[in-house]
């Protein structure tokens, strides 16, 4: 049986109007706070060298003012070991939406803490410890004409609770690429390739995302103190002239950016972080006094692997 189209829409009416939500901001802080998204990246080719870069977001309170004072600077303040390193005052109100870059002397087992101060904020401060040195990748590849066919395996480590992310580069070029040469082009799993995981192309990993090239982030639940074997299909089109090489990166990684990447995703968690109010930006963060995730990793690569 049908039913008529107005007794249709006024069903739908009556629906919305019984699920209109209004959220009550009198018992939330009226000071605004400091979203921290920051990586410290081990380099394999430098141990001793550290690549830090940081997004830092200012987000208004829901219960305080929303506009930030034009003279407004936060003091951002970095510690390796519990010693002060770095000091950065000059952050204006206009850079707090903005990239902070820099690079450190760091060593696995390394705590490097990071806050961010303002007048009127709440103080945000987030830790992390630099991993380990990533496991040996083993890995080969062939070509199925549009596609590349990836089997790669690792081992991992019985002793800790580790994380990893992966991500696949290949380059096409006349003479084999340098081993320091950590470039090429981005191979990524097609939409709709996936496992159960949190995002709809991240394949047999937990979860997908975007920092420059395509990472692909797994926890060691299911393979602790095993060898796991991974076989993946990507699409491959060769740009250029001459042999095509493929190349494996590894970090071995703080399982706090994973929990984050999949809370940013999971929208549902996030109904007041998705309209920019605070203290509720996202589900899960690592920053006391704040919002976000500061995460490191350590890093490994394949050798560069010809393609036939």
């Amino acid at each position: 049986m049908k039913i008529p189209y107005a007794i249709t829409a006024g069903i739908c009416c009556l629906a919305l109007a019984s699920c209109e939500v209004e959220f009550d901001f009198s018992g939330l802080d009226d000071k605004p706070l400091f979203l921290i998204d920051g990586h410290l990246q081990a380099d394999p080719f430098n141990p001793e060298y550290g690549d830090f870069q940081m997004y830092l977001y200012a987000v208004p309170s829901a219960a305080g003012e929303r506009e930030f004072s034009e003279e407004a600077r936060c003091t951002l303040k970095v510690y390796k070991n519990s010693e002060l390193i770095d000091t950065k005052d000059y952050i204006t109100i206009e850079s707090f939406y903005g990239l902070i870059a820099d690079n450190y002397n760091i060593v696995a087992g390394d705590e490097i803490t990071v806050t961010a101060e303002s007048d009127g904020f709440t103080v945000a401060s987030a830790k992390t410890v630099v991993p380990r040195n990533p496991p040996e990748i083993e890995a080969s590849c062939t070509q199925e004409g549009d596609n590349l066919k990836i089997r790669f395996s690792f081992e991992d480590n019985a002793d800790t609770e580790d994380a990893y992310a992966l991500c696949f580069r290949a380059v096409t070029t006349s003479s084999r690429p340098d081993d320091m040469d950590t470039g090429g082009q981005s191979l990524e799993l097609p939409s709709g390739n996936s496992s159960g995981s949190y995002f709809h192309n991240a394949g047999p990993f937990d979860v997908t995302w975007e920092d420059g090239y395509r990472y692909y982030g797994i926890f060691d639940d299911s393979f602790n103190g095993q060898r796991k074997e991974y076989e993946v299909t990507v699409p491959f089109f060769p740009t250029g002239n001459g042999n095509s090489y493929l190349r494996i990166e590894i970090q071995h990684i703080s399982p706090e950016r994973l929990r984050y990447e999949i809370a940013c995703i999971d929208k549902g968690s996030n109904v007041l972080g998705f309209i920019g109010l605070s203290p509720v930006t996202f589900a899960y963060t690592n920053v006391s006094g704040g919002a976000g995730c500061l995460s490191s990793g350590n890093t490994g690569y394949t050798e560069w692997i010809e393609i036939p």
